[in-house]
């Protein structure tokens, strides 16, 4: 986007530091109506909310811009997580949750899906199909102790009904579960969905635990075929907002954590971009993409940049001081 102001000049393919004085906060803050946060990162890690995030947020809710929280996780439901944000003290309404589930959900329930739907995945989904009338099968059990990879897929029942595989994060992904969803997948018919495709997601900076992209990326390898993911950076988790006429990209922020994912969303709806330095990704990474020879790249390569959310806390004015 090409919107100026004080001491910055937000040009796509450029990130810059956001300058934090009052004037050019107060400026920048004019430029945008509505913001999304991505959660894990952003908000908080794991079931801790960053120093300062709900503060902020709220701060900038008080200030009359619209928010929405907009998450990849999928192994949880919406309400289950606008429970989570009510105990960090978050003030946001249950519908401001955006989820990869929830979409998922969404695009069947659109398409009029009368089937069933085979999950590789959380609870979380099976909780959203169910919220809209769209029957799921129950989760797998783990097969007999002494049980062949062979001997499970010569005998496991396999039921008729099953329109869908509905693939995201599961911490108990095994051959078991991929063999079955692929067998179901075998019928050109039956549809092939993705909550998402993160990669990883880190526990220290040195260690990390695989993402919904990991058991997608096998499910499509031995299926043959891609999948329809709803989660970022698809714009599809946030389409029906735009159509409704609820959040106009031009006057829209993302504040996210996460290049590929977060930052090429926002490219991708046209909204304004921020990177925070909680999560995933930071300044080191920004310049790696800003040299990167890959096509295509800079559209992952935020506006702006904070080092965190609270940063910004003690610039904006609100109806409480």
């Amino acid at each position: 986007m090409n919107t100026s102001i004080p001491s910055i000049q937000i040009k796509k393919g450029v990130c810059q530091l956001l300058a934090l004085n009052r004037f050019s906060v107060q400026q920048w803050l004019k430029t945008f109506d509505t913001m999304i946060f991505d959660a894990d990162g952003v908000l908080w890690n794991s079931d801790k909310p960053i120093p300062g995030a709900p503060e902020t947020f709220n701060a900038l809710r008080a200030m009359g811009k619209r928010a929405f929280i907009c998450t990849n996780h999928s192994a949880s439901s919406r309400q289950k997580l606008w429970c989570k944000a009510q105990s960090m003290d978050l003030l946001i309404a249950e519908d401001e949750i955006l989820s990869s589930s929830g979409a998922l959900a969404r695009y069947l329930q659109e398409r009029k899906f009368k089937g069933k739907v085979y999950i590789v995945g959380g609870q979380g989904i099976a909780d959203e199909l169910t919220a809209v009338g769209i029957e799921s099968l129950p989760m797998d059990e783990a097969p007999a102790l002494g049980t062949t990879l062979r001997e499970y897929v010569e005998h496991m029942p396999m039921d008729s009904a099953v329109g869908a595989v509905a693939v995201g994060i599961d911490n108990n992904f095994n051959a078991y579960k991929l063999s079955k969803a692929c067998c179901y997948l075998r019928n050109p018919k039956v549809l092939f969905l993705a909550t998402n495709n993160d990669r990883s997601f880190a526990v220290t900076p040195e260690r990390h635990i695989p993402g919904a992209g990991v058991m997608v990326s096998a499910v499509q390898a031995v299926a043959k075929r891609p999948p329809f993911t709803c989660g970022k950076p698809n714009t599809y988790i946030v389409l029906h907002l735009i159509r409704e006429g609820l959040i106009k990209p031009e006057r829209t922020l993302m504040v996210g954590d996460t290049l590929y994912t977060d930052i090429l969303f926002g490219y991708n709806c046209g909204f304004q971009t921020l990177l925070v330095g909680t999560g995933n990704n930071n300044l080191k990474d920004v310049a790696k993409a800003q040299e990167s020879k890959k096509p295509l790249m800079y559209q992952q390569i935020p506006d702006l940049f904070l080092p965190k959310l609270a940063d910004l806390y003690k610039f904006l004015r609100s109806k409480n001081g």
